[in-house]
């Protein structure tokens, strides 16, 4: 079998799935005194651990492509997995835990045999009926000028992406979460791709007055180049969409994950009543 190795991030001690090629990092090491027994942390050798709080899960990200040699690199969440589960035909399931009975269900040991046939596994995409663009800048602590200065970055260091950028911006199509795995060459060029971008923004950007959600932005802006990476390179590469599994036991009430579920069902995820009511939601209506 291919070196696969996924990492689960966490910003403090979780439950991660016991699985030999699963790997849980501590992400925003250097920022804290706590030592978590079992997890790796993000903070040792070349690393951008004190970034975390502008980074988020992409500390973890970093550390790997600096540290680690492997023949497959994948990120998941401490609640957020991708499920082998080909024929689902939602974006992402709802489980509790990531426990072994429901994990041996979502047949997740399969995964690494799955994700090795291709060169690039992306979550399903979720299609929001209104642009990329647009639902970053009406999304909670989001920018829209700081999604623009990374359109014109682009258009400066990578101009042969800017086609596919206006088309993946200008559709509906999202793919959340930072979550993905891939081969070795695909992860190098994608990490020296995004990084560099995100360390121009750094240079020419002001973050002065963001809150601790709105500072999260490398974070959130890294979701939206993915979608820009995986659509330029789609075509030339072998790729896979899997469905993502959100774990909603981690955190909230019973009736906070009954109401999350309940929603769920009645507005399945990408559909055009969950975006109408979700608009109406954000007008106040």
């Amino acid at each position: 079998m291919a070196d696969v190795r996924i990492f689960v991030s966490c910003h403090k001690e979780f439950q991660v799935a016991k699985l030999p090629w699963l790997y849980p990092i501590h992400v925003g090491a250097g920022l804290t005194e706590q030592v978590i027994p079992g997890f790796l942390r993000d903070d040792t050798g070349e690393n951008i651990s004190m970034l975390n709080r502008r980074y988020c899960e992409l500390t973890g990200q970093y550390w790997a492509w600096k540290n680690v040699e492997a023949e497959y690199y994948g990120f998941f969440h401490y609640r957020r997995y991708l499920s082998p589960d080909t024929r689902a035909r939602r974006p992402y399931l709802i489980r509790t835990l990531p426990e072994a009975e429901t994990l041996a269900r979502l047949e997740l040991d399969r995964l690494p045999e799955l994700v090795s046939q291709y060169d690039l596994t992306a979550p399903v995409g979720e299609d929001m009926h209104v642009s990329v663009r647009e639902h970053y800048a009406a999304a909670p602590f989001h920018y829209r000028k700081d999604l623009e200065l990374v359109e014109q970055i682009i258009r400066e260091l990578y101009p042969a992406y800017v086609p596919t950028m206006e088309r993946y911006l200008s559709g509906s199509v999202c793919y959340f979460g930072n979550i993905f795995v891939m081969a070795r060459p695909v992860f190098e060029d994608y990490c020296q791709w995004l990084f560099t971008i995100l360390a121009e923004f750094d240079r020419r950007t002001d973050v002065t007055g963001y809150g601790t959600q709105a500072l999260r932005v490398d974070g959130y802006l890294a979701e939206r180049m993915f979608g820009v990476y995986y659509a330029h390179r789609k075509d030339e590469l072998r790729t896979l969409e899997l469905p993502r599994v959100h774990f909603d036991g981690f955190g909230g009430t019973a009736a906070e994950r009954w109401k999350t579920r309940l929603l769920y069902h009645l507005l399945p995820p990408g559909s055009v009543l969950r975006a109408r009511v979700k608009g109406l939601c954000s007008y106040g209506l």
